[in-house]
């Protein structure tokens, strides 16, 4: 990846110095280099954390830390409600939630955050179930996923999946977390009490000042930011640790200049504070909070397989991981990779191919995570995670850029289980739905925002393409086999259907099929409340309104192509390195029979004499 590249750049670059700077010792024995060279590993992987520990450090900024909290009205939710009928420990969960999103941040330069599995959690919830049938679902889950991404069948699912499926994923899925946020906020009261929707109007308002675009590209003014971020922080002191905290705790008080606001530090003060208020003036004469809080008294890891029965798996796999396995497929993994993509263009890998959707993070990547979060986590207690489209654009919208905010979220999310392990529930009850309301409100508006955005840049890209190959097939010379030639080369990228005829090459009519396309996937997202039913459908909608089974025939027979020009090349390195090991036996047996009678007559010659 090309932000591990970035990283660790300084690293070898210091690696090189030390070579260059010793002087005529390793070029008077190269063969001692070498054997030093072959001996001695090539990264040393204490020095490359402690530089991802420092470029972390330097990265986190009041942006950051606002951005972290992007993901809070989806996981607080969730995570409550299970805790409360007794389907997960919330100590563990919290703990094994910020191992997780720590793991997260230091393997990606992007803020991934990690989530509940919400098909999971919605059928625990819906079906009282324990604990045991929530480990079990949660452990099949990601044993699943793992085997999809190592067996690279991600691949497959991606291209069977178009790119406006994908957009009408996120767009559905951003729609189902608004209106949930919505339908929070419409259930309180207008006044009365602290949470009411009065303070959700405060919120939204001060949101929607705050997160104003401006006129400048959003990416040439994060270029120039990182560029003089960096320079700030070369010449800050880094050992200045109380200085940090004092610029953080006065992040609202003077914003810095050309940076957004903290928005979620914003939201993330005043549901604190209500917070407070409210345990504190509470009589709590319904026994809702478990009062008064206290410090640790709560395991942070627990093994979570030795009750669990074979009904357990049974009911896990069928009832938990089947429905949950099509949603991380597109949302955790397909959908995240590609709104990374979309996101950060500045971070694609540069050796990946141009037609790729994610070069930031591979789907391979990305299911191999979601897979051994689960695999090794869920047995100690942790709740079923994945990595979500909706926690991304939440981050990204409130500010997060870098990984540095989900290692800071997991540490918050750590220190709050050690420390607070038995009172996090009361903690995390008391925050005002309201506030939790207008973040997954705007959480929903960005993703379903970036949705309508792939949308329609996909469609202009692929109609750049498709003018930019008509334009080079036009210029051809008027040669039959040159005019052959470039046909069969449009039919293989795809610009000519199998019957030889050229795609539509209207970009009004384009951008129709694909907005077709994409909103029968949301329509069927948001009206069945499942993103597997919405996918299947506009995977559906794409094979008949579309151009989605001659996009798959032609793909089957570029790859078959593909593979016998790759077997025929081998073959003919084979025969070359048989031609050449039987020339070379041919010279060499002539070489020994003439020096043979070259002897003979010489000695017959001297017999002779």
């Amino acid at each position: 990846m090309s932000s591990q590249q970035d990283e660790f750049v300084d690293d070898d670059a210091d690696e090189h110095e030390q070579v260059a700077s010793e002087p005529e010792q390793q070029t008077s024995s190269p063969s001692l280099s070498r054997a030093a060279s072959t001996s001695e590993p090539k990264s040393n992987p204490i020095k490359k954390f402690g530089r991802r520990t420092r470029t972390i450090w330097s990265q986190l900024t009041r942006s950051e830390i606002s951005g972290s909290l992007g993901d809070l009205g989806t996981l607080i939710p969730l995570l409550v409600a299970l805790a409360r009928q007794r389907s997960v420990l919330l100590a563990p969960a919290l703990f094994w939630a910020g191992i997780s999103n720590i793991l997260t941040g230091y393997k990606w330069d992007a803020p991934i955050c990690v989530q509940p599995m919400k098909s999971i959690s919605a059928v625990a919830l819906s079906e009282l179930w324990a604990a045991e049938k929530v480990t079990a679902a949660g452990i099949m889950t990601g044993g699943l996923i793992f085997g999809i991404g190592i067996t690279n069948l991600i691949e497959v699912i991606n291209v069977i999946v178009p790119p406006h499926v994908v957009s009408g994923i996120q767009i559905g899925v951003g729609l189902r977390l608004a209106s949930r946020g919505i339908q929070w906020i419409a259930a309180l009261s207008w006044a009365g009490t602290w949470d009411c929707i009065t303070l959700a109007i405060f919120c939204s308002a001060l949101c929607l000042y705050w997160l104003r675009e401006t006129p400048d590209d959003d990416q040439a003014r994060q270029h120039r930011l990182d560029r003089s971020h960096r320079r700030r922080e070369q010449e800050r002191d880094h050992s200045n640790v109380l200085g940090r905290m004092l610029d953080f705790a006065t992040c609202g008080l003077r914003p810095q200049p050309g940076q957004p606001h903290p928005v979620g530090i914003y939201l993330f003060l005043i549901g604190a504070l209500f917070a407070t208020i409210e345990l504190a003036t509470t009589d709590n004469a319904d026994g809702q909070y478990d009062l008064p809080l206290r410090l640790f008294g709560a395991p942070v890891a627990v093994w979570a397989l030795d009750t669990i029965s074979p009904e357990d798996w049974r009911v896990g796999f069928f009832d938990g991981a089947i429905p949950q396995i099509p949603l991380t497929t597109l949302n955790s993994v397909i959908s995240v990779c590609a709104l990374a993509h979309c996101l950060y263009p500045e971070k694609r890998n540069p050796n990946c191919p141009a037609g790729k959707n994610d070069a930031v993070i591979s789907r391979k990547e990305m299911s191999i995570s979601v897979g051994l979060i689960n695999i090794f986590f869920v047995p100690f207690g942790a709740m079923p995670n994945c990595h979500g489209a909706g926690g991304l654009a939440g981050q990204h919208r409130l500010g997060a850029r870098h990984g540095a905010s989900v290692v800071f979220l997991g540490t918050c999310k750590v220190l709050l289980a050690i420390f607070f392990g038995s009172s996090a529930l009361t903690l995390l009850d008391a925050v005002p739905t309201s506030v939790l309301g207008v973040m997954l409100a705007i959480a929903g508006q960005e993703l379903a925002t970036t949705g309508f955005t792939l949308l329609v840049s996909s469609v202009e890209k692929k109609y750049e393409e498709i003018m930019a190959a008509e334009e080079a097939a036009t210029n051809t010379d008027a040669e039959s086999g040159e005019h052959f030639s470039r046909h069969q080369e449009d039919r293989e990228q795809g610009w000519l259907t199998r019957n030889g005829r050229r795609r539509p090459t209207s970009k009004k009519l384009m951008l129709r099929r694909s907005t077709v396309i994409a909103t029968v996937t949301t329509m069927v997202t948001v009206g069945t409340g499942k993103t597997s039913y919405g996918a299947l459908s506009g995977w559906v909608t794409h094979l008949i309104y579309g151009d989605g089974l001659t996009d798959f025939f032609e793909w089957c027979e570029r790859s078959w192509r593909r593979r016998r020009s790759e077997s025929s090349s081998a073959d003919n390195n084979d025969d070359a390195v048989c031609s050449n090991a039987l020339v070379v036996a041919t010279t060499s047996r002539s070489a020994g029979s003439g020096t043979g009678s070259s002897c003979g007559s010489v000695d017959g010659g001297t017999g002779a004499q």
